[in-house]
């Protein structure tokens, strides 16, 4: 099936309205959702490197349903891919009392000044998604296997293709990103006709994702795979491809395992996304800030497993909503 004809699926028509569709449930507006609640509740505090991604929007209403659950308020931030904010964010939230912090760092490194406050102020982080450098300034970090995230894109593409020009969308300062890359590039190292011919970061942004595609596509006329560091950059990544004309040679990896990412892989177009357990991360998250609230003891790190979808066994999990 024809791209096109996915587009009403994912809320468009054409190429263009598949970047359009993609970018509609992104237009997210910051603020505080349990802001009419009653006072005298604990408040968490949530900072995310982005909210212009369904996956941290989806993060977001899991953990707040969490916390609310437990009879308190969680204050959301979007740091919009710009650490120094985030550090001022982190700020913002100590200073307005949170008694926790859930935090999805922009940069691996430089939020270390955002965690030295909340090191000070003796407020728990707990880090969600993507790990920090130094994680004796946090709590507890729950992540996705992103390694093996990678793995299994390669092993899939070994399994089916006995060569392939490969192109790879990139997010460097996300480390998250870095190993879902790095996990793909190691597995299909030493493989005689698998080769990396290029690659470009799309900061796992849609709108990003798209035009550097297209300049790849044009560097690199040979290239027929593309590894996605997660589902919104192989989204514009396949606008991309289907804008060339060369959906029929292309094979798109992904990760997340996002709605809209299983229906593209139940249709063909995407090969295969490595599905994140989303509803498990947010609850573990919630659970390890209020082990160190009540006096209890985390756990430093927890990594949870990863389930690559292919056509094969997607309709397993089904296409209407995250794992």
């Amino acid at each position: 099936m024809k791209l096109q004809k996915m587009l009403p699926v994912i809320g468009g028509v054409l190429v263009a309205g598949l970047l359009a569709a993609a970018l509609l449930p992104l237009l997210w507006l910051p603020g505080d959702h349990s802001a009419g609640q009653t006072e005298n509740q604990r408040l968490i505090g949530a900072t995310y490197m982005t909210m212009n991604n369904p996956f941290y929007q989806e993060l977001d209403a899991r953990l707040q349903s969490a916390v609310e659950a437990r009879g308190d308020r969680l204050l959301t931030r979007d740091a919009v891919m710009d650490q120094d904010r985030q550090n001022e964010e982190i700020a913002d939230l100590l200073d307005r009392g949170v008694s926790a912090i859930l935090l999805n760092p922009v940069d691996w490194e430089k939020v270390g000044d955002g965690l030295r406050l909340a090191a000070d102020a003796g407020v728990p982080v707990i880090v969600i998604d993507a790990p920090v450098k130094d994680d004796s300034l946090v709590t507890s970090t729950i992540l996705s296997d992103n390694y093996q995230a990678g793995v299994q894109c390669a092993e899939h593409l070994l399994s089916v293709r006995d060569s392939a020009n490969i192109l790879l969308l990139e997010h460097i300062t996300a480390r998250s990103g870095a190993d879902r890359i790095r996990g793909f590039v190691d597995t299909i190292q030493g493989h005689e006709g698998f080769a990396v011919v290029g690659s470009g970061s799309s900061d796992g942004q849609i709108e990003n994702a798209m035009p550097v595609m297209e300049q790849l596509l044009a560097e690199h006329p040979e290239a027929d795979v593309v590894m996605a560091l997660n589902d919104p950059s192989a989204l514009g990544a396949l606008a991309a491809i289907e804008g060339a004309g060369l959906s029929d040679r292309f094979l798109v990896y992904g990760v997340d395992g996002s709605p809209e990412g299983k229906v593209l892989v139940a249709d063909g177009l995407m090969t295969a996304t490595s599905a994140q357990m989303l509803g498990e991360m947010a609850e573990t998250a919630v659970e390890q800030a209020y082990l160190a609230l009540d006096g209890g003891t985390p756990e430093k790190e927890i990594v949870l497993p990863v389930t690559l979808l292919t056509k094969d066994n997607v309709a397993q999990y089904g296409t209407s909503g995250w794992q």
